[in-house]
């Protein structure tokens, strides 16, 4: 009898702390936006070319389920120096209307000598 008290007690407990682990926390909505970014990557870029980035999108999932384009929201940031030759990133983020981020992209551009 002790030994059935103890497994139905061991079964409870379980089962209370998977349930509880399952709840939805108060912050987001539970999906994260999601960024593609547009293009090459890695891109060449001639040296002393003006840089023109291809860009990115980006979309999320509403709590109802339907997909929106936050596009729009993207934040870019680059160092790109045109005038020298080297190894430089663009990176792209991204919130959705909940304040849930987007796993951060990053384009690699490498400026090289250009004919």
């Amino acid at each position: 009898m002790k030994q059935l008290l103890f497994i139905a007690f061991g079964l409870l407990l379980g089962i209370t702390l998977i349930l509880g682990s399952c709840s939805k926390t108060d912050t987001g909505d539970g999906t994260v936006p999601e960024i593609v970014i547009l293009g090459l990557n890695p891109l060449y870029w001639a040296k002393d070319l003006p840089y023109e980035d291809e860009g990115a999108i980006a979309f999320d999932v509403t709590p109802e389920g339907d997909t929106v384009d936050i596009t729009s929201s993207i934040v870019v940031t680059n160092n790109i120096d045109v005038t020298a030759i080297g190894d430089y990133i663009v990176n792209y983020n991204v919130k959705d209307a909940s304040g849930m981020s987007a796993e951060e992209k990053v384009r690699k551009v490498k400026v090289v000598i250009g004919k």
